[in-house]
């Protein structure tokens, strides 16, 4: 973003004429005053993209002009300046918002330099607005959506036990959005100003996985050339995701459970004792009561990780929020693509009719891919149905199905008879006494039905 206009306020009127030769020399728009009072009138007047201010002025000095035009214009940057070489007081007018200073007596390479760094800070904030708003479009779109009553339920829970501290597991298949619990607990907490962490605990290794969630010391093992912060404390006054909680092995349940229990740990290789605040979410798609009778998961951390728990349907069973799932992210990938996908009404029944088995991440992934394919034509049955392997497949199988049907249709008696004794024969590894049983006749008359169809 470049600057175009700058105000600039200086009792001192050399100063004055200086900045305004070196401005309008840089090709900006400069509107010269003596105090802050002119200062503000100027801006209100016109607004400007950059303030540059004296911090010593007859009436209203600087810091004054600084807290009002803070207050005014929130977004325009202001840079003061000063003849004396007090750093407390350039320090003080940081600490109040203003973005940098100037220290006199200065030269055009001062001045460009300012501008140059000023221009590429509010290229970044730009940036960076841009990019959380595209995170924030993307967070509301994996927000969870549906109507059924087991969602409601799910819903229930989560506005309840955010309003606590208390451990949360979350049970249910892959692609169910258990991730999506643990964010919605979190945004809905008291917490939802610290941070949110989160561990795949099936991707790491032990020995990685410790140090992970615990951190590490220099020199505590082979490769740990410095000091790991660890998921834990990174964590510290807000929450902890610990996804599939089930792989973890003996020794890290051990030590999960002390974390649990006495809200402290050790780094790997440390002895100094860590005390933290978080509130642990965990998430998995097994039974961990199973995993408990097999003896792979304590009991004891079982009963600590499963405070409130919370089961989430697969999407077979939600049958009423499958059509409101796949309008939702067609609308969401449509407006990201720049396009206006629609579907038709085959279209939304074949993927209403659908199983779903990798559940609402198979659903995200297969309306992006409808969208990319169709762009602004109309997605329907025929689009769908490439779209989707497993329904082609059962297209296929029932073209084959049918195919054979039509053969069988134009075989005679004896072909269809013939076909169907050797079918038996083949299920009864030969037996023919076996064979005759099943098809209901002596074993004579297979040995001449077999010797005919040989003929």
């Amino acid at each position: 973003m470049a600057i175009e206009s700058v105000v600039v306020a200086d009792d001192e009127f050399l100063n004055r004429d200086l900045l305004e030769e070196i401005l309008t020399r840089m090709d900006k728009d400069v509107r010269v005053v003596k105090d802050g009072v002119h200062a503000l009138r100027a801006l209100e007047e016109r607004p400007a993209d950059l303030l540059l201010t004296d911090i010593r002025m007859p009436g209203m000095g600087g810091m004054k002009l600084l807290a009002k035009a803070r207050e005014k214009w929130p977004e325009m940057p202001v840079v003061m300046m000063t003849a004396y070489a007090s750093v407390e007081s350039s320090i003080e007018s940081m600490r109040q918002g203003a973005y940098d200073y100037l220290m006199k007596p200065f030269g055009i390479e001062q001045v460009e330099g300012l501008l140059l760094r000023l221009e590429e800070r509010q290229q970044l904030v730009r940036e960076v607005s841009v990019l959380r708003e595209e995170v924030r479009d993307r967070h509301q779109a994996r927000e969870f959506l549906g109507s059924t009553d087991a969602m409601k339920e799910v819903f229930s829970v989560i506005e309840r036990a955010a309003r606590s501290t208390a451990t949360v597991l979350v049970y249910g298949e892959s692609g169910t959005g258990k991730e999506l619990v643990a964010r919605a607990l979190h945004d809905s907490s008291d917490r939802a100003h610290a941070p949110f962490i989160k561990v795949n605990c099936a991707a790491l290794t032990e020995t990685l996985l410790a140090s992970e969630l615990f951190g590490h010391e220099k020199g505590s093992f082979t490769g740990a050339d410095e000091q790991r912060i660890g998921r834990f404390e990174l964590a510290n006054g807000g929450t902890l995701l610990l996804d599939e909680i089930s792989e973890i092995s003996p020794e890290l349940q051990a030590k999960l459970l002390r974390v649990l229990e006495e809200r402290e740990f050790e780094r790997v290789g440390g002895s100094k004792t860590i005390s933290v605040d978080v509130r642990l979410v965990a998430t998995t798609n097994r039974t961990l009561l199973d995993e408990v009778a097999e003896s792979r998961f304590r009991e004891d951390l079982y009963y600590r990780l499963n405070v409130i728990p919370v089961e989430l349907p697969p999407l077979r069973e939600r049958e009423g929020d499958v059509l409101v799932l796949i309008k939702h992210y067609l609308k969401f990938f449509s407006k990201e693509m720049g396009c206006t996908a629609k579907l038709t009404k085959s279209a939304e029944k074949v993927l209403a009719s659908y199983s779903w088995p990798g559940n609402v991440r198979e659903l995200v992934n297969i309306v992006e891919r409808l969208v990319v394919l169709a762009g602004n034509e109309q997605i329907d049955e025929a689009v769908v149905r490439r779209c989707l392997p497993e329904l082609k497949r059962a297209s296929e199988l029932q073209m084959q199905a049918e195919t054979s049907d039509n053969e069988r249709l134009l075989c005679s008696l004896a072909e269809i008879e013939h076909k169907h004794i050797q079918a038996v024969l083949r299920n009864c590894d030969d037996n023919k006494t076996e064979a005759a049983k099943v098809l209901g006749i002596s074993v004579r008359t297979l040995h001449n039905k077999v010797a005919v169809a040989s003929e």
